[in-house]
């Protein structure tokens, strides 16, 4: 096993640990609550990816605003094709609502409001066919990338 797969399995390990957590629209804790972009946050945050957090966003997201929000926070862009666990991916619900979870070595896991709660499940057809983007974490975030959150838009 590498390093890059060691650090891999971290990232989807330290989201399965908040499988079961409740669903909470902005929420960054898995004890009271996460969102989809939540989840990435918290994993990002403890692992010490990123400290690059925005909490101003509507409950349902404007055009393409996670993808903005994923390239915003240094997340780097990968072919669908060669996404691998530990990955992010962006999943597209009719034409312009986005979604995100964390590829695993079971599926994809993600704080999903429908069920109330963090779940994780197969990454089947149905699902795959969703994913719109996938993305790397990143390394390290400058200072420069934590303070680039008032350069989007609010409709994130």
């Amino acid at each position: 096993m590498t390093i890059c797969d060691l650090h891999r399995k971290r990232i989807f390990l330290t989201a399965r640990a908040c499988v079961g957590h409740p669903f909470r629209h902005q929420g960054r804790d898995p004890e009271t609550g996460l969102d989809c972009v939540g989840l990435i946050v918290y994993v990002a945050k403890t692992l010490g990816l990123s400290g690059f957090d925005l909490t101003d966003y509507k409950k349902i997201p404007g055009r393409e605003a996670i993808s903005r929000y994923a390239n915003a926070a240094g997340f780097e862009p990968r072919p669908k094709a060669d996404m691998a666990p530990g990955d992010v991916v962006i999943l597209k619900f009719g034409r312009y609502i986005e979604h995100s979870a964390i590829v695993s070595d079971r599926g994809i896991i993600h704080a999903c409001e429908k069920y109330g709660r963090v779940v994780e499940h197969s990454l089947n057809e149905e699902w795959r066919t969703r994913i719109s983007a996938a993305y790397v974490f990143p390394e390290w975030t400058s200072d420069s990338a934590l303070n680039s959150s008032s350069n989007l838009s609010n409709d994130i």
